[in-house]
């Protein structure tokens, strides 16, 4: 599901209850490598290692609305590429005259929100490789002859360039990676968001999409920190719910990764009165599927029921307002 902030037609929120498409749900709540680096920290107490933490956790945010803007210039260089390639005997309207390619191309980025940037026109060998993946494939030999008979058929195509043809792009995926290692884990989750939104958009109206900002998402930036700061604080006391509630295993043998898991999970349990407990447990059982083994969303919902019914037995957990809501 997607959350939708009323500015605009369409404007996404990168909302903290993300699910189907991920977007953002591991950089704005909880991502599970900055909470193994608390819970292995020997040091509970120590403000050195929270406020990295804390400062990894913005740096994140801003680093994945980065790769949005740069793979919205992308969108805008490939467009220009192929009007600066085409001719009175080669035309390239499928794509020059494409209404999301140039709603993309119209849209305003301001140079204040960006950090990172990638000069696409100095990098033009990735733009080159997608034009000879593009003129390699069924995509090209199926729409470049056909007139366009709708809006959906722009749609239609847009979409499947994006998705066979830029997304799967090799040399480009390293070149990303490269410039920023944090990307890796982002690319996935920006490319999904692009298509959702070119699903969702009428190219007739500039306003049917705004521009993400880190400043739209103060109320997510607080819950992750919240979260973060619960967990660092809370370290110890969260890790003894598992005692005697994981049968034949014991926290040292927990893949660290599922440790981190199921530790934020009681946190958010426990702390944050207002989320229903169900929300919660289908949050953490789609981040398990994203990055641990394919066993562990069993292993972690078994454990987590587990400490469920016995935390509400003892009013650890205490749900008030729309927490209560089952």
């Amino acid at each position: 599901k997607i959350n939708i902030i009323n500015s605009g037609t369409f404007s996404y929120s990168f909302s903290p209850t993300t699910v189907q498409l991920k977007i953002l749900r591991d950089d704005f709540n909880i991502n599970p490598d900055k909470i193994i680096s608390i819970i292995d920290h020997t040091d509970v107490g120590d403000e050195i290692c929270r406020y990295k933490n804390m400062l990894e956790f913005r740096n994140s945010i801003s680093n994945s609305l980065d790769l949005l803007y740069c793979s919205i210039d992308l969108i805008k260089e490939i467009r220009n590429h192929f009007i600066s390639i085409q001719t009175k005997n080669k035309s390239f309207e499928i794509i020059v005259e494409n209404s999301y390619f140039i709603f993309y191309s119209n849209l305003k980025i301001p140079k204040g929100k960006r950090g990172l940037t990638i000069n696409w026109e100095l990098n033009y060998n990735y733009i080159d490789d997608i034009k000879k993946r593009f003129f390699e494939s069924e995509i090209f030999l199926k729409n470049i002859s056909n007139e366009k008979e709708s809006d959906k058929d722009d749609l239609n195509f847009f979409i499947s360039f994006f998705s066979e043809i830029v997304c799967n792009s090799e040399i480009l995926y390293e070149f990303i990676q490269d410039q920023n290692i944090t990307w890796t884990d982002d690319i996935p989750t920006i490319n999904s968001y692009i298509i959702a939104i070119s699903n969702e958009i009428d190219t007739k109206i500039k306003s049917s999409f705004k521009i993400p900002d880190i400043n739209d998402y103060k109320d997510e930036i607080i819950f992750g920190e919240k979260l973060i700061s619960q967990v660092f604080k809370n370290k110890n006391k969260l890790k003894s719910f598992l005692d005697g509630r994981i049968p034949n295993w014991d926290t040292k043998r927990i893949a660290k990764i599922d440790l981190a898991i199921i530790i934020s999970a009681i946190a958010e349990l426990i702390y944050f009165p207002l989320i229903p407990v169900k929300v919660s447990i289908n949050e953490y059982i789609e981040i398990s599927k994203e990055y641990s083994s394919p066993k562990s969303s069993a292993f972690i919902n078994g454990v987590l029921d587990k400490i469920i019914r016995d935390l509400t037995e003892d009013g650890t957990i205490l749900k008030s307002g729309r927490g209560l809501i089952t």
